[in-house]
């Protein structure tokens, strides 16, 4: 017979003793706990009997007849309750920094700068890629070993309440948002919205006692937080962290703090703040300068963030792991900033703009228009919806199409930025440079 209802203190115990927790059998399962999730178009229960087979310990599972098949089935009301309720016990138990990092635009890229400078002093953990939703934070928890001494959980959200939920199971003790940006209108129901739903960090901070970061350039983040403390960075000499935004004619990102020069290999001005971030968040806590200095150097973006790629005699930036169209317009203007000759933008759709969907892609091909590109090439049939008479504006349904197309009919100009959502995969059309 199967367990029934145990309390969350005894599932914590089996946990302590296991390899940790799974929702995916398609990944090792050695002495694991499987959590069966039920999701839109899957139902992990029907998959308990292959984790155990796979070498799971246990299986947690919220459907009775699945629970009666296996001793090594513990029966649950929720199984998705059962796992955020286990990672926030998880999380109680740790000793160190939680670092929460949100916000509409380039948050991975922070999360992934900040995890690199604090691993110079401290043994840090971070959220693996993106899992930054309400599955993703309480896996990173839960992967969390006892003895890190400095953890960042990075946040996603595309409604409203969901930071709440997700600072309620991870009891940040620290926080940075990025930005506010048009990204998941569809969701928020407005740019307000957003501004909202992302502030839910603030408050939860601010009820807890929590330490707020603020790049203090911008200026509704600062509004928002009205009376609320906070430290502040950015340009203006009136924050705690003054930082300067130097010119390069490498076209590498180039910041001065406290007398001391940070180069970056990095692509895009967008990018100066996430730095910027990262190096005044190291230093708050007291990595050495230099050390942050090496780390800033060495970085490379990795996932088709912002990658410079050289392939033959192109010099392509990756950018499409998403987009929306804040990210969307720094990405076109920091690419013309860098290459205003001979060079071509490929961008792909922009998801989860509800009715905004068809004015926000006619405003990006109207910033290409006045920016003066060779070629404006798109991808996705919101962007083919934009009736702009313009010459050098080609149109293609989906990347395979485009990727046909290129083979017979390759790019002649030099410098190309390719950007867009993930879901539209435009990393394959490298295949034909």
């Amino acid at each position: 017979m199967p367990f029934f209802m145990i309390e969350i203190n005894k599932i914590y115990k089996l946990f302590i003793k296991s390899s940790g927790v799974y929702t995916d059998t398609r990944k090792p399962l050695i002495n694991g706990i499987f959590i069966a999730l039920r999701g839109s178009s899957f139902n992990g229960n029907n998959f308990g009997s292959k984790a155990i087979k796979q070498g799971a310990c246990l299986a947690i599972v919220d459907d009775f007849n699945v629970a009666e098949k296996s001793e090594r089935f513990i029966y649950v009301e929720d199984t998705y309750s059962t796992l955020k309720n286990l990672a926030n016990y998880h999380r109680k138990k740790l000793k160190c920094p939680v670092f929460a990092i949100t916000g509409s635009n380039g948050k991975t890229t922070t999360k992934e700068l900040v995890k690199a400078v604090m691993q110079e002093k401290f043994k840090t953990n971070a959220t693996i890629g993106n899992l930054n939703n309400h599955i993703g934070v309480p896996l990173t928890l839960l992967n969390t070993p006892l003895s890190a001494e400095f953890t960042i959980i990075e946040m996603g959200a595309n409604h409203l309440n969901e930071i709440k939920k997700l600072c309620e199971i991870a009891e940040p003790t620290h926080g940075y948002i990025t930005n506010f940006g048009k990204a998941h209108i569809e969701g928020f129901g407005s740019e307000i919205g957003i501004m909202e739903g992302k502030s839910e960090l603030y408050n939860y901070l601010s009820n807890s006692g929590g330490i707020i970061f603020v790049n203090i350039d911008n200026q509704n983040q600062v509004k928002k937080l009205n009376k609320i403390p906070f430290i502040s960075f950015g340009k203006s000499k009136k924050s705690n962290y003054p930082i300067a935004y130097n010119k390069n004619t490498t076209n590498k990102l180039d910041l001065t703090f406290k007398g001391f020069n940070f180069i970056s290999e990095l692509h895009g001005n967008y990018n100066l703040q996430n730095l910027a971030a990262a190096i005044v968040i190291g230093n708050y806590f007291k990595v050495p300068i230099n050390k942050i200095q090496k780390t800033i150097e060495l970085y490379k973006s990795n996932n088709n963030r912002s990658q410079f790629l050289k392939l033959k005699n192109y010099n392509i930036i990756l950018d499409a792991y998403n987009a929306n169209p804040s990210s969307m317009e720094v990405a076109i203007k920091s690419f013309h900033e860098s290459y205003s000759r001979k060079s071509v933008l490929i961008i792909g759709d922009m998801l989860e703009l509800g009715d905004y969907a068809l004015t926000a892609h006619y405003e990006i091909i109207s910033l290409a228009k006045t920016l003066s590109f060779s070629r404006i090439i798109s991808v996705g049939e919101n962007f083919k919806n934009v009736e702009m008479p313009l010459s050098n504006f080609d149109k293609f349904s989906s990347t395979n199409e485009l990727i046909k197309h290129l083979k017979s009919n390759p790019i002649k100009e030099k410098n190309i930025l390719i950007k867009g959502s993930r879901s539209l995969g435009l990393e394959k059309i490298l295949v034909v440079f």
